[in-house]
């Protein structure tokens, strides 16, 4: 209702587009400022500080979401406020934002945010090919270097990636023997005994304990290490979009859905067509369905809010840019 409201309004020109865009540039960057604040001094401006020295809620508080936040608005809200997309600041920008997602600790959307980065500066933005390489170039090098000197942010980007104490595992079997991998090894469980129609909306949470003693039984035998307490696979989602809909959904359900969201965004693709801010809205709706990297849950209220607002922005074709 949220989406087909806004919608309405959108193409009836009731909403200020360009003072909407400024508006949450003033909120990205005021929550961006926080979340520097608040890695380099353990605690936010009102004195809030996570559990996690490697994770960064800034005005988020004990909700570590303001990476994803980020990510669902910064790339609309540039190409809200502007129409040309050439200007060093723009480049400047969002390798200020990629900075601030580095810093939150949220792994999974700072590689969206730069897989959608490196989309819009190859396909969207007007500048030389070697000017795109450096621009690119610039971030890795402050990554490295914020990964280099600070141990919590080396450790959570890298060494925390597996859970697995036995080095001569393989990739595969060190995925499964995480935290992630449980959690895909229990939707597994639970699909093949609910093959086409899974458990149902948001119950993975309910049936998930049933699997548990499986869950680390198979775990122990890929691992072979008798003193390591395996993670259970056991949570209130499991944290990938299709363990989410193969478990709760099944067969049946998963392929309806996903047929329903490849008519939504395919069918309205032709590039010829669309503005800069439909295509940026595109790129981030495809993260939401790479394989492999852990997402909140799709059904959450704030995962499926920010998916409905950026399919908004790319089915509602506002302006050409010039």
């Amino acid at each position: 209702f949220l989406f087909l409201f806004i919608k309405i309004l959108l193409k009836k020109k009731k909403i200020d587009l360009k003072n909407l865009g400024l508006f949450w540039l003033i909120v990205i960057t005021i929550l961006s400022l926080d979340i520097i604040y608040q890695s380099i001094f353990g605690f936010n401006v009102f004195n809030f500080s996570t559990v996690y020295t490697s994770r960064n809620s800034g005005l988020f508080f004990d909700e570590l979401v303001a990476g994803g936040f980020l990510l669902s608005f910064i790339f609309i809200t540039i190409f809200l406020i502007i129409k040309k997309t050439n200007y060093l600041y723009l480049y400047l920008y969002f390798i200020f934002c990629l900075v601030v997602i580095f810093l939150t600790g949220e792994r999974a959307n700072f590689l969206k945010f730069t897989f959608v980065l490196i989309c819009v500066y190859y396909f969207l933005l007007k500048s030389g090919l070697i000017f795109k390489n450096i621009s690119l170039l610039v971030p890795a090098l402050i990554i490295l270097l914020l990964m280099s000197n600070f141990e919590h942010f080396k450790n959570r980007y890298w060494h925390t990636i597996s859970f697995s104490s036995n080095n001569n595992l393989s990739l595969v079997d060190s995925y499964l023997t995480s935290e992630y991998g449980s959690h895909t090894i229990s939707s597994f469980l639970i699909l093949k005994d609910n093959l086409f129609f899974g458990v149902g909306n948001k119950n993975f949470r309910n049936i998930c304990k049933n699997y548990k003693t499986e869950v680390i039984e198979i775990q122990k035998k890929i691992d072979n290490n008798a003193e390591r307490n395996y993670p259970s696979g056991c949570s209130t989602h499991p944290h990938q979009i299709y363990n989410e809909f193969l478990s709760e959904h099944g067969l049946l359900g998963t392929l309806i859905m996903f047929f329903l969201f490849f008519k939504l965004i395919f069918k309205n693709l032709p590039i010829n067509k669309k503005s800069n801010l439909n295509l940026v809205c595109f790129y981030y709706l495809i993260t939401y369905f790479i394989p492999i990297i852990p997402s909140g849950s799709f059904f959450s209220t704030l995962t499926s809010t920010l998916f409905w607002i950026n399919f908004m922005f790319y089915i509602v074709n506002i302006k050409k840019d010039d």
